[in-house]
């Protein structure tokens, strides 16, 4: 059985698990073989100065999605320059053809703004998803999918999984990617194996 983890910050032990090695710009990039990548400017970290480097490193074939990008009050950087940042991530995924992984704090309106405005097609993937029901529903009919890890809404997984737009994750890996499905498939009330067949499969549809 295959764990697909859509977004971590750890390097998997076993080279041939189906996972997303997520890689701001401001760290090293050295892929290492047969490995999948997520390249992006992190809202923490913005820095218009590093779109050049975020381009050079989004056209490597390992690298299969964009970001984390996107928005958060909380950090610093003024939020017309995440904006900024955020929409040149945006446009580069859709001209690579590359799903989107976010990142968003209290910046839900903004973040969906951006989207009607652009109108993407690629798939945007809200990573650690922690928000309620009727956020998830409002993302959800919006057409983004949602990742959880092992801190989440109970309501707002089911929300994601009956919509068929669950994805897991071990972020900065607290804990290993068996143990988040265990768990999660435990809350959903369905087998560990049906839930990642239904992952597994989202995962193929959008991952090379």
């Amino acid at each position: 059985m295959r764990y697909c983890d859509i977004h971590t910050h750890c390097l998997p032990t076993d080279p041939t698990a189906p996972a997303v090695i997520s890689v701001d710009t401001g760290e090293p990039f050295m892929p290492l073989p047969d490995r999948r990548y997520a390249v992006g400017i992190h809202p923490w970290h913005a820095d218009v100065d590093r779109l050049p480097e975020l381009v050079r490193r989004a056209h490597h074939p390992q690298v299969v999605m964009i970001g984390e990008a996107g928005l958060d009050r909380l950090a610093e950087a003024p939020m017309g320059m995440q904006i900024e940042l955020f929409e040149e991530q945006v446009r580069l995924a859709e001209e690579l053809r590359k799903p989107l992984v976010i990142h968003c704090v209290r910046a839900w309106g903004e973040l969906l703004d951006v989207r009607k405005r652009l109108r993407p097609t690629e798939p945007w993937i809200v990573h650690g998803f922690r928000g309620k029901s009727p956020l998830a529903e409002q993302l959800l009919r919006a057409g983004l999918s949602l990742s959880f890890g092992r801190l989440h809404n109970a309501d707002a997984l089911k929300e994601a999984w009956e919509a068929h737009r669950l994805f897991i994750e071990t972020d900065d890996c607290p804990i290993d990617i068996v143990t988040v499905y265990a768990c999660i498939a435990e809350e959903l009330g369905v087998s560990v194996e049906a839930l990642a067949s239904d992952v597994g499969r989202r995962f193929a549809e959008i991952i090379p």
